[in-house]
């Protein structure tokens, strides 16, 4: 499974700095660093939250993390959005959710920046729920794939009022799914 291009600036930041130097030990040398990836404490996160179906007007959205981040964008409970979508990866979904969750459409705001053909599907309405999202990663096995790649499956969702109001986590936040209400 390859990391969609949306998400790669998120799977290279996860990945560390080469070393070479005589000194560096082994797992270095091979580019990954195999120390453990998640820095706090493990016993202080809380256990996942449940998703609630989704009501009959409900729509989710994926918001990437290097562009929310790059863009210093927000998103809170309760406020009202406007947004033009495009049709998430469901392997990238699939990868994350291991078919635990699924979502429609994503909020992309370079699509359509490369010449290709984007299939736009306009939203609005208010944010009745945001789930951050955050999986580990690990170095990946496939010899068609280097460096790391997301636990398939792994992907912790965790309730938040907005977007800057993160909660303890395990990995890294990869995204948020945000349930709009139309």
């Amino acid at each position: 499974m390859t990391v969609p291009s949306s998400e790669r600036r998120l799977a290279m930041r996860a990945r560390s700095q080469r070393d070479d130097s005589p000194g560096a030990s082994s797992g270095e040398r091979l580019g990954v660093s195999f120390l453990p990836l998640v820095k706090e404490d493990v016993g202080a996160v809380a256990a996942e939250d449940i998703e609630p179906s989704r009501g009959p007007l409900e729509t989710d959205v994926w918001l990437i993390e290097w562009q929310v981040g790059d863009a210093g964008f927000d998103v809170a409970l309760d406020q009202h959005v406007d947004w033009a979508l495009v049709p998430m990866d469901q392997d990238w979904s699939a990868l994350l959710f291991a078919g635990r969750r699924t979502v429609p459409f994503k909020r992309d705001t370079e699509a359509g920046a490369r010449g290709d053909t984007v299939d736009w599907t306009q939203l609005s309405g208010r944010v009745v729920r945001i789930d951050q999202i955050s999986v580990r990663y690990h170095p990946s096995d496939a010899p068609a794939e280097r460096g790391l790649v997301p636990e398939t499956g792994g992907a912790m969702q965790h309730s938040v009022r907005s977007l800057r109001d993160p909660r303890a986590h395990h990995g890294q936040i990869v995204g948020w799914i945000v349930r709009v209400r139309g």
